[in-house]
């Protein structure tokens, strides 16, 4: 029931029609478009691609070629990990919108025979055992209650050795938040917890953690970047994430930044390897 209510809250229809009028918008055709292009909409998470260039800043490409994308969205950063670090990846995520729109820009950027994205529940993968070298989950989280399962999950699926890499919103205040929010509609789908939670549940599936980094002052430079430059244009960018959300990002994204501002919840790094 929850896996479809968060399903539901992230279905878009229209998401490869709104992207091709952005290009168009934005004087890039198709058969030109980049992998860096695409950033500013299918990065769907604080910071976007400035976040996932530092979460990834250390890890080791030259042994990590299978990489898992948790909760990959549209594929952006698995995109970006196969285009950049020419690694395999493959991506999973519960809305089916978002994987076919996915498989479709992955052809329009040649990455089709690199990038696989498929529906899948985080909690219980369809692949065999230590299978990848590295997995990455941005943003994703926050929808997912039981995350000692999903990073049992992960560890099952992780060579000996192999890195796991989190960018997730994680709490800082047990104050309650304005919903909505870019990843919930309201409290029931939200599942915020703070860091230190995140470090016992991924110690107990057997990972050491080998760095952390709360990423409060980059989101809230991220997010004045954004109400600055909301105020000094009356039309949204070509490209943005409003492509995925529509028009209710607004508000969302107005819940969030107060809620950082405030000291409530921050977007936090976790970098871990399995023992």
């Amino acid at each position: 029931m929850m896996d479809s209510q968060v399903a539901s809250h992230y279905s878009n229809t229209e998401i490869v029609e709104s992207i091709l009028s952005g290009l168009e918008r934005a004087g890039i055709s198709v058969a030109d478009v980049s992998v860096d292009d695409l950033g500013p909409v299918d990065e769907f998470h604080t910071g976007g691609r400035a976040a996932t260039e530092h979460l990834l800043k250390d890890l080791r490409f030259d042994t990590h070629k299978q990489v898992l994308d948790i909760g990959c969205g549209i594929g952006g950063t698995s995109r970006f990990l196969a285009d950049r670090y020419n690694v395999t990846v493959t991506g999973i995520d519960l809305t089916s919108e978002y994987i076919e729109a996915g498989n479709v820009i992955n052809k329009w950027v040649s990455l089709d025979d690199r990038v696989s994205l498929r529906c899948g529940d985080a909690n219980n993968i369809e692949n065999e055992d230590e299978v990848f070298d590295l997995a990455v989950m941005l943003h994703v989280g926050m929808n997912i209650q039981n995350k000692a399962t999903l990073f049992s999950e992960v560890a099952r699926l992780l060579v000996r050795g192999g890195q796991f890499a989190i960018y997730d919103v994680m709490l800082k205040n047990e104050a309650e938040i304005q919903y909505p929010v870019p990843w919930a509609s309201n409290s029931e789908m939200s599942f915020l917890e703070p860091m230190q939670r995140y470090k016992h549940y991924l110690e107990a599936a057997g990972f050491s953690i080998e760095r952390t980094d709360g990423r409060g002052e980059f989101a809230e430079s991220f997010f004045r970047r954004m109400q600055q430059t909301s105020k000094a244009s009356e039309s949204p960018p070509a490209l943005g994430l409003h492509l995925l959300v529509g028009s209710s990002i607004k508000e969302k994204m107005r819940n969030f930044s107060q809620a950082v501002f405030d000291g409530l919840v921050e977007p936090t790094e976790i970098i871990a390897r399995k023992l």
